[in-house]
């Protein structure tokens, strides 16, 4: 029989770290990493693991500032792409980092309450969040997004909280994709100020992630955060910058093109 592959003694160990327990849980990530990071190359995925790999996996999520009780995963874009964006955004010299928080990111995460696998654009990753928002003063990249939404199968968790708990204010991907509320809910969406985020969250020994099925139902999950990841992700071929400019906000003129 098939046992949890973060047992619940795992989850538990994390809210008194550093202990040896808390070692395995972080080589027991490490592997999961590995074996995704084969699969994402062989998809050739362009999402990487922090370029730093002192911090590849740690204790900061993108879903927070400051450090969290627990341990966090973030794919994002390669550090050149990443050095690129910043200078776009005015930094420049030492201050060039390619960190989370300034870039959307796929982040796996385990605390002691769940393991999440989210899609998430911190404040400060506000180039990329202009970009989406002016994506979306479009009329048929909205459609775009919708039908992306409705190819997800699962329960998602989406909103604009920050911090590792899941908030009691946010949609699921079906309750989202009702009449009009996506358009409503993205029409509230601040630049600069709110996280964007949507994922699963799991309960600890969640029978979907045991030793036999964890792997597949991550890969399946980042498969379907990716063509999100891609759509939203400012590139020179992904630039919407403009429509941004001319409506700022989401609730702008609509552009029908």
């Amino acid at each position: 029989m098939s046992t949890a592959y973060f047992t619940r003694h795992d989850h538990d160990t994390l809210a008194s770290l550093p202990t040896r327990d808390a070692q395995e849980v972080y080589e027991k990530f490490g592997e999961l990493h590995r074996t995704l990071y084969r699969r994402m190359r062989d998809h050739n995925y362009d999402l990487h693991p922090h370029w730093n790999k002192s911090t590849q996996i740690s204790n900061r999520s993108a879903s927070c500032s400051g450090e969290i009780i627990g341990l966090s995963l973030p794919y994002l874009r390669s550090k050149e792409q990443g050095v690129l964006v910043e200078r776009l955004m005015g930094r420049d010299g030492a201050d060039l980092s390619a960190d989370i928080y300034r870039h959307p990111v796929i982040e796996l995460r385990i605390t002691p309450e769940n393991f999440a696998i989210e899609l998430i654009m911190s404040p400060l990753s506000w180039w990329d969040q202009r970009n989406l928002i002016g994506k979306l003063t479009v009329a048929r990249h909205r459609e775009t997004l919708r039908a992306i939404l409705q190819r997800m199968d699962g329960d998602y968790r989406f909103g604009f909280w920050d911090g590792t708990s899941l908030s009691d204010m946010h949609l699921t991907s079906r309750q989202l994709l009702r009449g009009s509320f996506l358009d409503e809910w993205m029409s509230t969406f601040s630049d600069g100020q709110d996280w964007l985020r949507i994922g699963m969250w799991y309960e600890p020994e969640d029978a979907v992630l045991n030793d036999d099925s964890i792997l597949n139902e991550v890969v399946q999950r980042v498969v379907a955060l990716q063509k999100l990841y891609t759509f939203m992700l400012w590139t020179s071929n992904n630039n919407f910058q403009s429509f941004y400019r001319k409506t700022g906000s989401f609730g702008g003129k609509d552009a029908h093109v």
